[in-house]
């Protein structure tokens, strides 16, 4: 899970079945049998859908001239975070998927966690039920059915938005990417392939053990202080397998050739931030997926960014943050290239 210490005044929610966020209503797509109902207008919408009896939040963006086949983006905040403070100001890199959504004609859904202290679904303290063995965790863990509340999420955009549901995608920071790692164990048949940032696979998983394939994007800091490089427990929040170890998982999974590794160095455009980026390319063997694993040499437990810089005294406690390449455009790189 993340630290975050710089969470912005939280967006004030109206629970509604939707609404948009300038606080005009809704009026485009068809309601679905559940009533929910999204806007094909264009920007930032907010709204809620009932799942195990609880109402559970949601944001979503449209892009301008969205196409009829649109890739969807489903994107995790990390622990302690929520899905309006990833898009605060000095939120970090998670910001650039505005942008990104825009020029690329993407939607994105951003839904929210659970504060497990309280239950409440529509806070800024929230968490994912990601596949940590309960009980391992020295600390708040979310006992959610988020497995189905996302899943409904992106099969409810899929019915009334202009959406290709053979380009599901899913990334996420921290406990978020550990989500994105458990959407591809257990609903490896619905995501077209993942993004996963500073996180590492649990040591002791509640979830079966990943069986079939699906492209698996993974960028880590050697520096990170929260989810450690070479794994193990930090302060109560693993144990963690190690990055290259967890990178290994997905090799095998996927039937990828690490003989055929290719490995790229990302320029070191910002040689004053301490760090650098080399990812390694594992393509797919005979009906097997590829691997891309970035290590962030120097890097802590934030996201690469040029654009979106965290606050210093943010970096001192979650460590460096690279300042050479967009993460989130690493991320799309890779993800686009992969559909159902």
């Amino acid at each position: 899970m993340s630290l975050w210490f710089c969470r912005a005044v939280p967006l004030v929610l109206f629970v509604v079945l939707i609404s948009g966020c300038n606080g005009g209503s809704s009026d485009g797509g068809a309601p679905s049998i559940t009533g929910v109902e999204f806007s094909n207008d264009p920007g930032w919408h907010q709204g809620g859908l009932e799942h195990n009896g609880l109402m559970r939040v949601f944001r979503y963006y449209v892009p301008e001239n969205v196409p009829e086949t649109a890739p969807t983006v489903l994107l995790l905040h990390g622990g302690t975070q929520s899905m309006d403070t990833i898009f605060s100001s000095n939120a970090g890199g998670t910001e650039e998927w505005e942008t990104l959504a825009e020029e690329e004609k993407i939607v994105l859904l951003v839904p929210n966690g659970t504060d497990p202290a309280t239950g409440n679904h529509t806070g800024d303290n929230q968490f994912w039920n990601d596949c940590r063995m309960p009980g391992t965790v020295n600390g708040p863990q979310s006992m959610s059915d988020d497995v189905g509340f996302l899943m409904k999420l992106g099969e409810l955009a899929e019915l009334q938005l202009p959406v290709d549901p053979d380009r599901f995608y899913v990334t996420g920071s921290s406990n978020g990417g550990q989500m994105a790692f458990r959407l591809a164990i257990e609903r490896p048949e619905r995501v077209s392939a993942i993004a996963v940032f500073i996180a590492n696979m649990p040591v002791e998983s509640e979830c079966p053990a990943p069986s079939t394939p699906v492209p698996v994007f993974l960028l880590n800091g050697t520096e990170d202080p929260i989810t450690p490089y070479d794994g193990g427990d930090a302060d109560g929040r693993g144990p963690f397998v190690s990055a290259p170890g967890s990178r290994d998982i997905w090799v095998g999974v996927n039937n990828a050739d690490p003989s055929s590794r290719l490995v790229t160095e990302i320029e070191d455009i910002d040689p004053n931030d301490g760090s650098h980026v080399i990812c390694e390319d594992d393509p797919p063997g005979s009906s097997g997926a590829p691997v891309r694993f970035c290590r962030v040499e120097g890097g802590g437990h934030t996201m690469p960014t040029i654009e979106h810089p965290i606050r210093a005294f943010v970096e001192a406690i979650l460590g460096p943050q690279n300042r050479d390449v967009e993460g989130a455009r690493l991320a799309w790189q890779f993800l686009q290239r992969h559909g159902k």
